[in-house]
């Protein structure tokens, strides 16, 4: 019996650009995405049926075998086993991230040597963060996310991306990502600057500037949304942390810092206030 184990790496977004909604009812987006070492443990087995025990009605792992058996035209199954470790609803891309990783390591366990575009293109399918998390987790490195997140291109690809230590911070509860795009009040101005900035400072080491190149559209509509977010902004803020920004759609919040030292002190204050925290860094090459 066949059996594979991989890690599911989470994300945060360096930039989140909202530009309203397109024909086919998503909204139009452009983001940077960092993979980060918070991984979910992922077990895959081949079996008759395609199960996990993850729990969720709607889970994107299991999307991500069918879409996969389906146009590959494999009638095997797997049973996906999940030890779980990144907060649902958190703007961590949890579920995108398990269904990316079953794609990866069924590529691999079945033998079908999809080049990483189809891959990505297959992604697309199961859910809109599941392309970038293809890339991002594979290559470990940041990737830019584009339309829906059907377009996605490596952020310099060749370019070295220092590790960045940074904190996160969760106020114990789940951000609707449907709700807070219904709330958002989109971009009306195309500003290419914004990931330029965020390349180039990050190649070039200048953090001070990459944390001001940061941003989020999506932060006021959510943290109108739950308070509590806003909360877990202000506490990692008044750290020290160089940058206190929600990732995605929420609820959690990620800060930049000096040193992996730094974030796990961070972290560990973060925890004895109440909140969910967790010292991590992004991932490279």
């Amino acid at each position: 019996m066949n059996r594979t184990r991989i890690e599911a790496h989470a994300k945060i977004n360096l930039s989140l650009e909202v530009f309203g909604l397109r024909p086919d009812g998503y909204h139009e987006l452009r983001s940077v995405v960092a993979p980060i070492a918070l991984a979910d443990g992922l077990e895959l087995t081949e079996s008759d049926e395609t199960t996990s025990d993850s729990g969720y009605p709607d889970d994107l792992a299991v999307k991500a075998v069918r879409v996969l058996s389906r146009s590959c035209g494999v009638s095997r199954g797997v049973r996906i086993h999940m030890d779980k470790h990144i907060p649902a609803g958190g703007g961590l891309g949890g579920g995108s991230a398990d269904a990316a990783a079953v794609m990866r390591a069924l590529n691999r366990l079945w033998d079908l040597r999809l080049p990483l575009a189809e891959l990505a293109a297959l992604a697309a399918e199961v859910g809109s963060d599941v392309p970038a998390l293809v890339l991002a987790q594979e290559m470990r490195q940041p990737v830019l996310m584009e339309g829906r997140g059907e377009k996605v291109s490596f952020l310099d690809e060749g370019a070295h991306f220092a590790s960045l230590p940074l904190v996160l911070v969760n106020p114990r509860v789940f951000s609707s990502t449907q709700k807070v795009f219904k709330n958002c009040l989109f971009r009306v101005t195309n500003d290419p600057e914004i990931v330029y900035n965020i390349r180039q400072s990050w190649r070039t080491g200048r953090f001070d500037t990459l944390c001001g190149a940061c941003m989020n559209d999506l932060s006021e509509s959510a943290m109108r949304l739950e308070p509590s977010i806003r909360a877990a902004c202000d506490a990692l803020a008044a750290t020290g942390a160089r940058i206190a920004l929600m990732t995605g759609s929420g609820a959690t919040v990620f800060g930049l810092t000096e040193s992996v030292d730094m974030a796990r002190t961070l972290a560990a204050r973060l925890t004895s206030a109440g909140f969910w925290a967790c010292a991590t860094h992004t991932i490279v090459r």
